[in-house]
């Protein structure tokens, strides 16, 4: 609930949020509900006086409403701080136990250094153990974990921690390629920069075919042109 400042207090229903063991284990904080804009946003009224800090004049008609804009931004770039896994990944039971890739998802997050964004592509591939998990949910599965502050290195890491977790494949690979802000933008200022990382885990640590298996699924599913 607001109390009236900007800031929330517990209040039970659904206000209250127990961490999961992935949340804990992966040290995610615990934050209150994204909070709804006000016009005694709290937040906006930081954002204010940073820009009056840098010698902006926040009445003119550019800078007027860029408070409630960056509060905004800000509050989609965290909201993944509250993601819960198990509610994302829906599994049915199936008898699959071939490769399933998830190829080119499209997905932005913060860098937690100078709270810039960075982006790009996360290619996702898992191998059954019983059960399946609705196409549409890896998607929502990244972006829920990208939207926070994160370091590339540790999304990987978080994505196929949350899956092996929740859905206990045999093994599951995660590839993200991405751009950042904090590179292109500022100090070594070099835009054409892209850094890679991958997770591996269960038998893709196992079996090195399965990874050239899902290498090659990943770049067939760039030529998909539809």
């Amino acid at each position: 609930m607001n109390n009236g400042n900007g800031n929330h207090e517990k209040t039970g229903g659904m206000d209250e949020f127990v961490l999961s063991g992935w949340e804990k284990k992966n040290n995610l904080l615990h934050l209150p509900p994204v909070m709804l804009e006000t016009t005694g946003d709290r937040l906006e009224k930081i954002v204010r006086l940073l820009l009056q800090e840098l010698g902006l004049d926040v009445n003119d008609q550019h800078f007027r409403d860029t408070p409630r804009r960056v509060a905004r931004y800000y509050r989609e770039f965290t909201q993944g701080q509250r993601a819960r896994p198990e509610d994302i990944l829906k599994t049915f039971q199936s008898t699959s136990s071939a490769l399933i890739t998830v190829s080119s998802i499209d997905f932005y997050s913060l860098c937690p250094h100078h709270l810039l964004p960075y982006g790009g592509k996360i290619h996702f591939c898992y191998v059954p153990n019983g059960r399946i998990v609705g196409i549409s949910k890896i998607p929502r599965l990244v972006h829920a974990l990208a939207a926070r502050p994160v370091v590339q290195e540790d999304l990987v890491e978080n994505i196929a921690d949350a899956f092996m977790n929740v859905v206990n494949p045999l093994g599951c690979a995660v590839k993200a390629i991405a751009k950042h802000d904090c590179v292109a933008a500022r100090g070594v200022k070099c835009p054409s920069a892209a850094m890679t990382t991958k997770a591996m885990r269960g038998i893709f640590q196992e079996k090195q075919f399965l990874c050239l298996q899902f290498e090659e699924a990943v770049a067939e599913g760039g030529t998909c042109v539809r």
